[in-house]
């Protein structure tokens, strides 16, 4: 057990399980987790594999986020024991390798990320899986390798795109498997075999039903195409609403990311490895398998993450960290074989074989180390602020009240919150950035009546005409904080996380009725959990928007004389703003 890394993919296996969270984290969160609920289409390139695998899972207790992190989590256990089999392969020692894969699996962000609904660790899983195939140790040979490769290429493309960056090794060992069981044709013929049945799970996407939680229908090839290779955001960016190339930022994110992850020094001998093997070869591999591995690293790391169009700052961060997942499982190859090119320069690898029961405990002892130094950042961004933000907005919102709002999380999350728990259907919700796709303009012309034209990228106002179709079906209107000209162009009265619109030329109530309108509206909020701090990303954000409706009704009271009431305002604002003491 301790030889194939048995213990830490089951101490993985157990303390993802307790670390599983019951609620949607973030906006692709919400979304995995309610299309593997209700079946449909995910956000571009769809993820089919993953989706399937999340809908085998749909049936059992729990909300859709918990199942789907437990669906998750296998996964993510599976991938731990692959990436120490793809060590081992490498000419890493078993006890390198499970040292290497204990803090691999109590990295921050992989423990993040791999414990709720996202994408990562399937792709992480695909991955090792090649590293582990592609060696000269690898578990196959001749053709069966080449097959294989073949196979798990096709159905890392059927997930994640970016599985492509791994292609340098995967070729590397389809030729080794020619050369064990040639001729090459034959095993390129293979291994394209296997690629195209790999790829057979887009297969779902064009059977697939469109679902309150999909995006759109896929109805044909064509169709197929676009959401693949995700033209609706963009084929080469990582956000529709992306603010251009930030290289210094993410390259200084993604070295800190790999410094944790690794604990610095096993990090910098992981790197000294990299650069070292590809001019002098470590254990069964070849110098060219070095540097091929070595290639993929910097395909993964700068190149890939140096062109991110996201700012990694607030919920950026998170968004660009997902990208740092690859270049931390490649790293761990080089860490552990590293270790042990170290260990034998120093003569220590006799003393360790002396010490047998003694090393096979050290990387459980490093597992529980660094369990417990990520809990406590796990504990600042593995809450339900999101979800119970959200909530609060539809169970306080007036009986089928329309709600025009913006972000990913906005959307994705009502869709989950709505779709696949059921939660106040009857309210509609319009998100302005999904208005360009012509699935959802339908959707909305149903729901509300609402019609609205293939908008022009430069309407910048195109909420406002939105807001004054609503307003004219004679429903109560609402914005989130980000409609800022809806609110140049209508009078507004904030209610607890939203704003209603009202028409133009109405007169808003008195200050001190919204004021004590909005004190009920909190008092039937739930929260249920520690609120943030500045630093917890998608949860500071939620905060941020609870306390400035307290603020923009505290500086209305000042402004109408009641001193005391404003003063009460700005301490439900100092109460419900995230804390500064982080």
């Amino acid at each position: 057990m301790f030889e194939r890394g048995g213990l830490v993919v089951l101490a993985t296996l157990v303390t993802y399980v307790w670390l599983a969270p019951h609620a949607i984290m973030n906006g692709d969160n919400a979304d995995l987790a309610g299309v593997g609920h209700v079946g449909g289409a995910a956000h571009p390139s769809g993820y089919p594999l993953y989706v399937m695998w999340l809908r085998l899972w749909s049936w059992l207790p729990g909300s859709p986020a918990y199942v789907g992190a437990l669906a998750t989590i296998v996964i993510a256990a599976g991938a731990v024991l692959v990436l120490h089999a793809a060590c081992r392969a490498w000419g890493a020692s078993s006890l390198a390798a499970s040292f290497v894969t204990a803090l691999y699996a109590t990295s921050p962000i992989v423990m993040r990320i791999h414990t709720e609904a996202e994408v990562f660790a399937l792709n992480a899983l695909v991955c090792a899986t090649v590293l582990w195939l592609s060696a000269t140790n690898g578990p196959l040979r001749g053709r069966r390798r080449a097959f294989v490769l073949g196979l798990v290429a096709g159905l890392g493309i059927a997930h994640n795109l970016t599985c492509v960056l791994y292609a340098p090794v995967g070729i590397l060992g389809v030729v080794r498997g020619a050369r064990e069981q040639g001729p090459l044709p034959r095993a390129l013929v293979l291994a394209v075999a296997g690629l195209v049945v790999g790829l057979t799970p887009y297969i779902y996407l064009l059977v697939a039903p469109e679902t309150p939680v999909s995006w759109g229908k896929v109805h044909d090839l064509g169709d197929l195409v676009r959401h693949a290779l995700r033209m609706d955001y963009g084929v080469w960016q990582v956000s529709a609403h992306g603010t251009g190339l930030h290289v210094g930022d993410n390259l200084g994110e993604l070295a800190s990311t790999t410094l944790r992850a690794y604990w610095w020094g096993p990090t910098l001998v992981g790197v000294g490895a990299l650069v070292y093997f590809c001019v002098r070869p470590h254990g069964p591999e070849t110098v060219w398998a070095w540097r091929l591995l070595a290639l993929v690293a910097i395909l993964v790391g700068p190149l890939l993450v140096g062109r991110l169009n996201v700012l990694p700052r607030g919920n950026g961060l998170y968004l660009t960290q997902r990208f740092h997942l690859q270049t931390v499982l490649v790293l761990a190859v080089f860490v552990a074989t590293g270790l042990d090119a170290v260990a034998t320069k120093l003569a220590l690898a006799e003393r360790l074989a002396r010490l047998r029961a003694f090393a096979r405990a050290v990387p459980i002892v490093v597992f529980i180390a660094g369990t417990a130094l990520v809990l406590p950042y796990l504990a600042r961004v593995h809450t339900p602020a999101v979800e119970m933000g959200l909530r609060n907005m539809l169970e306080t919102a007036p009986p089928n009240a329309i709600i025009l709002g913006a972000p990913d999380e906005f959307y994705f999350g009502m869709n989950y919150l709505q779709g696949a728990v059921g939660l106040r259907t009857d309210v509609a919700v319009i998100t302005n950035g999904q208005l360009g796709l012509a699935y959802y303009r339908e959707r909305v012309r149903q729901r509300t009546g609402i019609v609205i034209e293939r908008p022009d990228s430069a309407d910048e106002k195109l909420s406002v005409t939105i807001a004054e179709q609503a307003l004219a079906t004679r429903r109560r209107v609402f914005i989130d904080g980000y409609q800022l000209h809806v609110a140049q162009s209508f009078p507004l009265v904030p209610f607890g996380l939203l704003y209603e619109v009202l028409p133009r030329g109405s007169n808003p109530p008195p200050i001190e009725d919204v004021f004590e309108l909005n004190k009920r509206l909190y008092e039937a909020y739930r929260f249920g959990y520690t609120f943030p701090g500045r630093n917890a990303q998608h949860a500071t954000q939620m905060h941020d928007h609870y306390a400035r409706t307290w603020d923009v009704i505290a500086t209305a009271l000042d402004k109408a004389g009641r001193a005391e009431q404003a003063a009460e305002a700005r301490a439900f604002r100092d109460q419900l703003a995230p804390r500064e003491d982080e």
